[in-house]
């Protein structure tokens, strides 16, 4: 009995420690794969990238000017005297060949009769004379009369044709002073001032009306001296004015001065702009954009830009390393951006999770397949 009991406290010490080997065992296995687990890397993170897409754009610079009429042209009376007769006022538009207004012509007009009279009689002197002349020269012909008289009337003669040579410009300086009386437009245009009024003395000289000549209008606009190289003649122009918003007017450059400013370091500039309907006005304040010519540019998604304090950056991607890269960018046109400077045709650049990316960093890469589509961009540089 004894020996039975024995062995029956052998086996259970067996059992125990086949119990206690076994939690050994599976504690040992547990802990193994809690710092395999742990040592094992997170997985890359996924962005999303890009290629750059180039596309041709119209380079624009902007800058403000004013507007100024064509002419401004002030009509004056050549001959001193009252005023008879205005025939328009400030704000009237106006017909080249117009009457506007008349001064006094009375006297003048009777001059005109004077001189007619002068001329008459200078004729009637020139055919009597012609008449003797000739006769002269037929009684000459068969001896019947002295050479001497044959001289005399040819000097009459010539002496007479001179005097209606003579009445016939003192007639025509009288009409021209009669016509002087009235004051007609040399334009198509508008009355601007008028200084003026019926029964007023005027010296010879005074200023009468003022013209403006506002189809087409003048442009004047000082441009950036680094604009100077690429500004030339016959480079188009939009114009937008605040007194007409949402309206765009075209124009052409005409002229540029001589030289660039010293003082402010500017190209002062001219351009025409077409006003066939009048709704610019001479003094409007303008905002110019001026084409400068059309070049390729490089645009990405916008998401791919990142600014921080001033700063622009992307992050280019190549064999899945991440590198960040200080970029200039330019236009803007919905979803897309354009970096100026920076990066190169062909690179790789992500445009998502831009908060999360460092440089050096192994990421996944998933492709954005799309287009920039039809842009009709326009670049503007502000002047």
């Amino acid at each position: 009995m004894k020996h039975f009991v024995f062995l029956l406290g052998q086996a259970c010490l067996v059992l125990v420690l086949l119990a206690f080997s076994s939690c050994q065992s599976s504690s040992s296995e547990a802990a193994k794969t809690q710092g395999q687990t742990a040592a094992a890397p997170p997985p890359p993170l996924t962005v999303q990238v890009a290629q750059p897409v180039v596309r041709t754009v119209v380079r624009t610079g902007r800058g403000q000017g004013a507007l100024f009429a064509k002419e401004s042209i002030i009509l004056s009376n050549k001959q001193e005297g009252y005023v008879q007769q205005v025939y328009v006022d400030f704000g009237d538009k106006v017909k080249k060949g117009q009457l506007l207004a008349e001064m006094e012509r009375e006297e003048l007009a009777l001059e005109v009769e004077v001189q007619e009279s002068a001329l008459k009689q200078a004729e009637a002197n020139f055919i009597r004379a012609q008449a003797e002349y000739t006769r002269a020269q037929e009684l000459a012909a068969e001896n019947l009369i002295p050479e001497q008289r044959l001289d005399t009337n040819e000097a009459d003669y010539k002496v007479m044709e001179a005097r209606v040579r003579t009445a016939e410009k003192i007639l025509a300086l009288a009409r021209k002073r009669l016509r002087d009386t009235r004051i007609v437009s040399p334009v198509n245009g508008f009355v601007q001032e008028r200084f003026i009024n019926p029964g007023e003395y005027k010296q010879d000289a005074s200023p009468l009306l003022e013209l403006v000549v506002v189809n087409p209008l003048k442009l004047r606009s000082p441009v950036p001296e680094r604009f100077a190289a690429v500004a030339e003649t016959g480079m188009p122009l939009r114009v937008e004015v605040e007194a007409l918003p949402g309206q765009m007017f075209e124009g052409v450059l005409t002229r540029m001065a001589a030289r660039v400013d010293h003082k402010t370091r500017s190209l002062l500039i001219e351009a025409e702009i077409p006003n066939p309907d009048g709704k610019l006005r001479p003094g409007y304040f303008a905002h110019i954009t001026g084409v400068l010519g059309e070049e390729d540019a490089l645009f990405i998604p916008r998401t791919g830009l990142a600014r921080f304090a001033g700063v622009e950056r992307i992050f280019v991607v190549e064999d899945n390393i991440v590198t960040s890269r200080e970029v200039t960018s330019g236009m803007e046109d919905g979803d897309w951006i354009e970096i100026a400077k920076g990066l190169v045709e062909g690179e790789t650049v992500a445009v998502s999770a831009l908060n999360r990316l460092a440089d050096g960093m192994t990421v996944q890469t998933q492709e954005v397949v799309g287009s920039v589509g039809s842009l009709g961009l326009k670049d503007s540089t502000d002047s």
